[in-house]
């Protein structure tokens, strides 16, 4: 069953089996993050895990676009606190007028999250696919405004489709399309499932003066992907950014109070996500890292300021298939009872898929 991109479906994960702290004693923070197979989907997951029900926050992950969608619905619905947002989509929205700097500050930059091009066999670059139909993902969202920046940069013109990722993969294995573009960190997990010999494989993305303004050199080996590339091969490609961020002076209430106290927990405990078993882009993520233009929320501001020794250690730089889905964020704000009834839900649903 198709998850639309903005649906707010509630997407949580790792509920422990203690009781729950008194109403008063917990804050739940809104985390809107990107599709369902989105790698920032699946960190908002390890945020959420991460801060369990012994934390006097809980973060409750959404899915989203990382895009556009994702901006709006942080300065506007009074349930996002703090958003997922890729920083060409950032950019987009910077460069339409939107003064965004002023209106939003940054909580973290995270990971750099690589732009993916699968096509037919018969495509052999991405000069090849001029004229022809590729998959760029739903409008607005943070893969479309990439590939379209891209595919303008490189003076290459396409025949852009607005599918989401599951979609799109289905009607390249059909041959309908040529090819699709898929941005998120590697491995991805709709990267990862495409068959191997199955005629598909990923296009190089050459780096040149075209792209230095907007992105950086990276690869993909074959431990990436050993379903698409051959033992000792590699596949050249480039990334770009995304950064956690929250809307300043937000009238819903209690929300500045709610993002300091998250960075207040999550902060602390960042290292713990760069275990073996979390997603490996926690270990590229350095919480020192700046956003140019924009300012940092005071609460971050004060943490990295006064733990000098603890920042510098750090690091520089699936189909649903028909499970059952978490449910929709009912409209008004919601009791806890209710965030309470759909993570047992998301958990049922997390278990289904796992099967």
């Amino acid at each position: 069953m198709r998850t639309k991109s903005l649906g707010l479906a509630l997407l949580l994960i790792g509920l422990s089996a203690a009781a729950p702290r008194a109403e008063a004693e917990t804050a739940w923070l809104g985390l809107i993050a990107g599709p369902p197979a989105g790698s920032e989907t699946v960190l908002a997951g390890d945020m959420a895990s991460l801060l369990g029900e012994d934390s006097t926050i809980r973060v409750l992950p959404m899915l989203g676009d990382a895009g556009a969608g994702n901006i709006a619905l942080l300065l506007n619905d009074p349930r996002v606190d703090v958003a997922f947002v890729s920083t060409d989509a950032l950019a987009a929205s910077q460069a339409s007028g939107m003064n965004l700097a002023e209106r939003l500050e940054l909580v973290a930059r995270l990971y750099p999250q690589e732009v993916h091009v699968l096509a037919r066999a018969e495509i052999a670059s991405l000069a090849g696919l001029a004229g022809k139909k590729v998959n760029f993902g739903p409008a607005g969202g943070g893969s479309a405004t990439t590939a379209a920046a891209l595919f303008k940069s490189l003076g290459i013109k396409v025949e852009a489709q607005s599918l989401d990722a599951d979609a799109a993969i289905e009607r390249l294995k059909q041959g309908t399309i040529a090819a699709a573009v898929i941005v998120g960190g590697k491995p991805s997990p709709l990267v990862t499932s495409v068959p191997a010999n199955f005629g598909i494989h990923l296009l190089p993305v050459p780096f040149g003066a075209s792209l230095e303004a907007s992105y950086l050199p990276t690869r993909f080996a074959q431990g990436d992907y050993p379903n698409l590339i051959q033992p000792g091969g590699e596949v050249a490609t480039v990334a770009t950014g995304m950064v956690l961020l929250a809307a300043k002076a937000k009238s819903a209430p209690g929300a500045s109070e709610r993002v300091a106290r998250f960075v207040q927990a999550f902060f602390p405990r960042f290292p713990e996500l760069e275990a073996s078993d979390r997603h490996p882009k926690w270990r590229e993520v350095n919480l020192a890292a700046s956003l140019p233009g924009f300012t940092r929320t005071p609460a971050a501001e004060a943490w990295l300021e006064s733990r000098p020794a603890e920042v510098s250690a750090q690091p520089i730089a699936a189909s649903t298939g028909g499970a059952v889905q978490p449910a929709s964020l009912p409209e008004g704000l919601m009791t806890k009872n209710d965030k309470e009834a759909l993570f047992r839900r998301f958990i049922e649903w997390q278990h289904t898929k796992r099967r």
